[in-house]
């Protein structure tokens, strides 16, 4: 059993611990049956219960005590058990490629690391009271064999016919909560689509449109999936509560027929069967959460044992090539291998050189391979021939992490963090002069680290991210798009401005760009068609416009 499996992995308090809790839990809880049905006698042959009502109040509180201690320590267990989880998925995931974690899918570790341990993480008191009410209940039985061997069978009988019952069709049951996960997901991708998208959507109304058709298609197969599910732990339910109801009426219409030395215990044996229905309701209506926790840890396993099957270490440290001259591609490729076999799209062979300080600019049509190819130059896409070098030295899995270390990037989709994770010592006057610069100022600040918003206009927030980025201190600055999404004047100050500063700096920059009227400014123009370098001109920029 997978959650059996996490719990054995990730707790630290021996499991005899809480078995041991446990039964003193289950066994006081018996205890007060008893002492209630002797009580009950001694009243009835008119004896006194003194003795009877002190057992009566001890058991009620090692019960009290043994149940509050077992259900806070399994809990506290729990929250550490998922939060082990969720820190060791995390550390997985920064171990694996940028390539690799795209073909696994944001929804599926996204959802690990939120709904699956959050199903575990409530689970945990319904399955303490269920490990405590199959206690009691096998206490009971006990308690009931003592008073007649031939009841002590009929409940036996009854309870392995119900325990049977329901592992027949658990099978069934974890296909369904499978399906219901996959499901999920995709309902998780349509959402992710319609709000992440959302601007794209309400310009178009039949793309909208379609979009609410696959979420509310797909929402309805997960609604009829877990109807299924609930349906049968439903059956599931009535089945053990009848099951003891005809229990009970055996125990009072047929037991003392077939037993006559029963005949002075059948109240006590009645009691001690209405006295597990509770118990027995407990533990059935607790197999659907166990069901889904179990469902979620198989989940949680998988997903380690897939990041697990490609981490790599996280080399740092292992080369300094933050003092180089020049960047090298020889005869670099790179081929996307589709999943169905197919002949996917290749980028290369690229041979290129790029000096400490030039500016350079990447202009192509879509499909052209240009985000390709700068992935493979800033080392987030592996190079599948030949070599990428910085003056000389091969990059390879042992110093990935430092050579990427050499770029800060702007995506054309960057992320924009609030808190500038990564950032050495920040100086407050360089911050207000790089406001200033990006003309910004009256829109933003920075506290500490963290920006005061990022609530901005797309052009504003590219520029905040140019903030975050000279912040950062590297030599090798990637933009890809950046000038897009600002306005003319914007986009002057950025290219007759701002790159030179950076070529003065000696900081390189290399820039995926469509402003045709500022190619001058660059040292080298890559132009890329079909995936390879189709034209490459060098020149010299021009006097540089204050």
């Amino acid at each position: 059993m997978k959650l059996l499996e996490l719990f054995r992995r990730e707790t630290t308090i021996p499991r005899w611990r809480h078995v041991v809790l446990a039964a003193v839990s289950g066994i006081s809880n018996a205890a007060v049956l008893a002492i209630i049905n002797v009580s009950a006698t001694n009243a009835a042959s008119g004896k006194g219960n003194f003795s009877n009502l002190l057992l009566f109040i001890c058991a009620i509180g090692i019960f009290v005590v043994s149940q509050r201690h077992l259900m806070a320590e399994v809990c506290r267990e729990v929250e550490m058990l998922v939060h082990a989880v969720r820190v060791r998925l995390l550390n997985l995931a920064r171990k694996v490629e940028f390539l690799e974690i795209e073909e696994i899918g944001r929804t599926d570790i996204h959802a690990c690391l939120a709904r699956e341990t959050q199903v575990i993480s409530q689970a945990a008191p319904n399955i303490v009271i269920a490990l405590q009410a199959a206690i009691l209940v096998l206490c009971t039985m006990v308690y009931m064999a003592v008073l007649s061997l031939t009841a002590f069978v009929l409940s036996t009988v009854f309870t392995v016919l119900g325990a049977w019952v329901h592992l027949a069709r658990s099978k069934e049951i974890k296909q369904q909560l499978r399906e219901t996960y996959q499901r999920e997901n995709a309902l998780m991708d349509g959402f992710t689509d319609m709000f992440d998208g959302f601007k794209e959507v309400k310009m178009c109304a039949v793309r909208s449109q379609e979009i609410a058709n696959k979420v509310e298609r797909l929402s309805r197969e997960v609604a009829d999936l877990k109807t299924k599910i609930q349906t049968n732990y439903a059956r599931d339910f009535v089945f053990s509560q009848v099951t003891f109801f005809i229990l009970t009426g055996l125990m009072v219409f047929v037991v003392p027929v077939i037993s006559k030395e029963y005949v002075e215990s059948v109240v006590m044996t009645t009691t001690a069967t209405l006295f597990m229905i509770g118990p027995i309701s407990n533990v059935v209506g607790s197999l659907s959460i166990f069901s889904n926790a179990e469902a979620a840890a198989d989940n949680l396993l998988n997903l380690e044992t897939r990041l697990r099957a490609i981490a790599r270490n996280i080399n740092t440290g292992t080369e300094d090539f933050r003092d180089f001259h020049r960047l090298t591609m020889k005869d670099a490729m790179f081929h996307f291998r589709p999943p169905n076999g197919e002949a996917g799209f290749t980028v290369g062979p690229i041979n290129l050189t790029i000096e400490r300080g030039s500016i350079v600019f990447v202009t192509g049509g879509n499909g052209s391979g240009k985000s390709t190819f700068m992935r493979m130059l800033m080392g987030l896409y592996p190079v599948s021939e030949g070599l990428l070098l910085v003056d000389g030295r091969v990059v390879e899995d042992t110093n990935i992490s430092d050579y990427r270390d050499l770029f800060s990037v702007i995506f054309s989709d960057n992320h924009l963090f609030v808190e500038l994770y990564g950032v050495p010592a920040i100086d407050p006057d360089e911050v207000a002069q790089l406001l200033d610069l990006l003309e910004i100022r009256q829109k933003v600040g920075l506290i500490g680290r963290i920006f005061t918003t990022v609530k901005l206009s797309g052009g504003q927030r590219k520029r905040l991210a140019l903030i975050a980025a000279i912040l950062e201190k590297r030599p090798i600055y990637v933009f890809d798009e950046w000038a897009a999404d600002q306005d003319p004047h914007f986009r002057e100050k950025f290219y007759h401005v701002i790159l030179p500063r950076f070529r003065t700096a000696g900081i390189t920059v290399i820039a995926v760009t469509h402003d045709d009227k500022y190619f001058n400014v660059a040292d080298i123009h890559l132009h890329m068609e079909d995936g390879k370098i189709s034209a490459t001109r060098r020149r010299r920029a021009k006097a540089q416009k204050s």
